[in-house]
C-alpha cells in the first residue's frame, strides 16, 4: 500500500485524463466531460456508461458530486437523462469551486473509479489545473473522502498532490497549510516537528490577520509543544473572532472538562446562545444525555430531554432508550422517552428548513433521517413489546421497517415475530421470506417462518423444500455481491508487540489466511461486534490455516498495551491482540474508520476489506466465514 510511486500518480492522471479530457466524438462509453477546461463557476456535462463498470446491468444510478476547494464545500444530487446505455448530467459550480469528485451510485453499490473518484480538475485563466486543485484532491484522499466518498484514505498520495501544487504554486501555501501539516504529522514521523515548525515559524512571519491563519497557528504549535506561541495565537483569536471555529473548540474543550453536571447545562445554553447556528450545540446536548444515561439516571433523561427535545440529535433519544431496553430499565419511562424521539424526528424529517450537512446530498440528507425516525420507532415497538401492547408495536414496527429499507436485521426480526404473535401468519411469510432471500434476516428467521407456515397451512408438510429456495437465494446473493467486492493488493508487512511482549510479523503466517481487525477500546461500532468476532474466532479455533488478529490502534490513552490487556481480560475475549503504539501499521492499511477488517490470503494479498460494523452478529460470522471460504 505504501509503495506508491511518483510515476504511479502521474500514470494515474494520464488515465483519468485520456478518459476524461478527450472530444465528445471519442466518448467510448466509459465517463467523459466538458468542456475541457472548465473555469470556476461554469456548467459542466457528465457522460457516464456503466457497461464496463461494477455498475453493469443496474438500474436507477444516480450520480453524486463533491464540489471542493481547500475543503469539501458542497455536495450534490446530479440529475441524470437517459439515453440508451449513456446517463448525461449537467453539474453547475460555484466560483469558489477548484475540483469535483464524483461517484456513481445504484442503490448499495457504487462506481467511484476504484476509490480514486472520478476526479475533475478547474482550470485557471491559462486552460492548466487551477491553483489548488491538486492540493484539494490531496486534502480529499487524505480526509473527508474516505469518510463521506468512498474513496481509499491515502496520506502518502495526498502528501504528493499538495507538495506538487506548492511547488508549481506557492502563492497557495498557506490556503492549504492546515491539510499540508496533517499530511506531514502523519506520512513523516521522523521529522514531522522539524518541517512543522518550520512552515509555522514562515506563516507567523508574514504576521497574518485571518482567522483560519491565526487558527493553524494555535493549533500546530499547541501539537508540536511550544504552548507559550500557542496560547498568544489563541488569545489574538478569541479576542478578535469570538464565534469563530476556533473558538467554539476551545468552549467545546473547556465542556468536557467541567465534571459539574449543572455547570455543562449551563455552559451548553451559553454555547447555544453564542454560537446559535453551530451543529456542535447539539453535540453538547448528547453528551448531556449520555451522562444521564451512562448514570442510569433516565427519570433526569426524559426531563432533560422533554424540556430540550430540538437540541440533541434525533438518534441520541434511542441512544437511551436502547440503553434501558437493554437493561431492563423503567419501560414507561423508556416509552416515554421513545415517544419524544419520534416526535423529535418527524419534527427534523419534515422541516425542509434545516440545512443539510456540506457532506451529504439532499436524497442522502433524507434517507439519512428516514433512518433515525425508524430507529427511534423501533425503539418504541420494543418498548411497547416488552409492555404486552403487542398490536401497537406491530404497527410501529412495520413503519420501522419501511423507514429503515428493510435493512435492519434487528428490526426486521422483532417484526416478523409480533406479525406472528398478532396472528398474520400469511403477512408473516411473505415478510419473513423477503428478509432471508435479501440477506437482511437472522438466524431466527427460520424458525419464524416455519411457525408460520405451519399455523398457514396446517401441516410442515413441504417446509423444507419451500425455505430452502430462500436460504439458497440468499446464499447466492451474498455470494455474488461479495465476488463483486474482491480486491487483489498486496497486504503491507508489519511486525508489531502483543501482551506477551511477543514479535509478531505478518510474514509468519504465510499459506494461511489472515484476518487482520483494527479497532480500539474506545470505538463503540468496534467493542459493538466483539460478540460476533468471538463466535467467529472459536467457529475456526481448530482450523490451523485461519488466524486472526486484533491490531489496537489509534488509542487515546499513555500505556496502551496496559489499557487495552485489561480490556480484553475484563471481557474473557480469546482475541490475539497486537498493540499499534504509533498507529503506523494503520495508516500503512490506509484505514479511515474503525472496526476496519482485512482478509487476506496465503500469498500475502489482501482479497476483501469490510469497514464498520452493521449491528448482527449473525450476519458478521456469515460474511467473514463465506469470504474466508471464498480466500482459502
Amino acid at each position: 500500500m505504501r509503495l506508491f510511486l511518483q510515476y504511479a500518480v502521474t500514470g494515474f492522471f494520464a488515465v483519468v485524463l485520456s478518459i476524461s479530457c478527450s472530444e465528445e466524438k471519442n466518448f467510448d462509453g466509459s465517463f467523459y466531460y466538458s468542456p475541457e477546461h472548465i473555469k470556476p463557476g461554469s456548467v459542466i456535462t457528465i457522460k457516464y456508461n456503466a457497461d464496463s463498470s461494477n455498475l453493469a446491468g443496474k438500474e436507477d444510478i444516480q450520480l453524486i458530486a463533491y464540489l471542493y476547494s481547500n475543503k469539501l464545500n458542497n455536495t450534490l444530487d446530479v440529475p441524470l437523462t437517459r439515453s440508451g446505455s449513456v446517463y448525461s448530467g449537467k453539474i453547475i459550480t460555484t466560483d469558489n469551486t477548484l475540483g469535483v469528485l464524483l461517484k456513481f451510485i445504484s442503490r448499495d453499490e457504487i462506481d467511484n473509479n476504484d476509490k480514486k473518484g472520478y476526479v475533475i480538475f478547474l482550470s485557471g485563466d491559462n486552460d492548466e489545473k487551477i491553483a489548488g486543485s491538486r492540493a484539494g484532491y490531496g486534502e480529499a484522499l487524505s480526509r473527508w473522502g474516505a469518510y463521506y466518498s468512498d474513496l481509499d484514505l491515502d496520506r502518502e498520495k495526498a502528501y504528493i498532490l499538495i507538495t506538487e501544487d506548492f511547488n508549481e504554486n506557492p502563492d497557495i501555501k498557506t490556503q492549504f497549510l492546515d491539510s499540508f501539516l496533517k499530511v506531514v504529522f502523519t506520512v513523516k514521523p521522523e521529522t514531522k516537528n522539524d518541517v512543522i515548525k518550520k512552515e509555522l515559524d514562515r506563516l507567523a512571519k508574514l504576521n497574518p490577520s485571518d482567522k483560519e491563519k491565526l487558527s493553524v497557528l494555535a493549533d500546530w504549535y499547541d501539537r508540536i509543544g511550544e504552548e507559550d506561541k500557542a496560547d498568544e495565537y489563541k488569545n489574538i483569536i478569541l479576542k478578535k473572532f469570538p464565534n469563530s471555529d476556533f473558538a467554539q473548540n476551545v468552549k467545546i474543550s473547556e465542556f468536557k472538562g467541567e465534571e459539574n453536571l449543572i455547570r455543562k447545562i449551563e455552559m451548553a445554553e451559553e454555547f447555544e446562545k453564542q454560537f446559535s447556528k453551530s451543529e456542535n450545540s447539539e453535540y453538547l446536548y448528547d453528551l448531556i444525555a449520555n451522562i444521564y444515561r451512562n448514570n442510569k439516571e433516565y427519570d433526569k433523561a426524559l426531563k432533560f430531554l422533554k424540556d430540550n427535545i430540538n437540541k440533541p440529535s434525533s438518534y441520541r433519544f434511542y441512544s437511551v432508550v436502547k440503553r434501558m431496553l437493554d437493561e431492563k430499565a423503567d419501560m414507561n419511562i423508556a416509552l416515554q422517552i421513545s415517544i419524544l424521539g419520534v416526535e423529535r424526528s418527524k419534527k427534523e424529517l419534515s422541516n425542509s428548513s434545516i440545512q443539510k450537512p456540506e457532506y451529504l446530498s439532499k436524497i442522502e440528507w433524507l434517507k439519512e433521517r428516514e433512518y433515525y425516525l425508524g430507529l427511534n420507532l423501533f425503539g418504541k415497538g420494543r418498548v411497547l413489546y416488552n409492555l404486552d401492547r403487542r398490536e401497537e408495536a406491530l404497527t410501529v414496527l412495520q413503519e420501522a421497517v419501511q423507514l429503515t429499507k428493510e435493512k435492519d436485521e434487528n428490526i426486521n426480526e422483532l417484526y416478523a415475530k409480533s406479525l406472528i404473535e398478532n396472528g398474520k401468519y400469511d403477512v408473516a411469510m411473505s415478510e419473513i421470506s423477503k428478509f432471508i432471500k435479501s440477506g437482511h434476516g437472522t438466524v431466527q428467521m427460520k424458525p419464524f417462518l416455519k411457525e408460520a407456515y405451519l399455523n398457514e397451512k396446517g401441516t410442515e408438510d413441504g417446509f423444507e423444500t419451500y425455505a430452502t429456495q430462500f436460504e439458497e437465494a440468499a446464499k447466492e446473493r451474498l455470494i455474488l455481491k461479495l465476488k463483486s467486492e474482491m480486491i487483489l493488493e498486496p497486504a503491507p508487512q508489519f511486525t508489531l508487540t502483543d501482551f506477551e511482549g511477543n514479535k509478531v510479523s505478518l510474514s509468519e503466517f504465510t499459506g494461511k489466511t489472515v484476518i487482520v481487525d483494527f479497532w480500539a477500546t474506545w470505538c463503540g461500532p468496534c467493542l459493538a461486534s466483539f460478540p460476533g468476532m468471538k463466535k467467529i474466532v472459536e467457529k475456526y479455533k481448530d482450523d490451523n490455516n485461519v488466524k486472526f488478529l486484533f491490531i489496537d490502534s489509534w488509542e487515546r490513552v499513555e500505556d496502551k498495551t496496559r489499557n487495552a490487556k485489561e480490556f480484553i481480560a475484563k471481557n474473557e475475549y480469546p482475541f490475539h491482540v497486537l498493540v499499534d503504539e504509533e498507529n503506523r501499521v494503520i495508516e500503512k492499511y490506509k484505514v479511515s474508520g474503525i472496526p476496519t477488517k482485512f482478509i487476506i490470503d496465503g500469498e500475502g494479498n489482501i482479497r476483501f476489506k469490510s469497514i464498520g460494523f452493521a449491528g448482527s452478529d449473525d450476519k458478521l460470522v456469515e460474511e467473514l466465514s463465506t469470504m474466508i471460504s471464498m480466500v482459502n
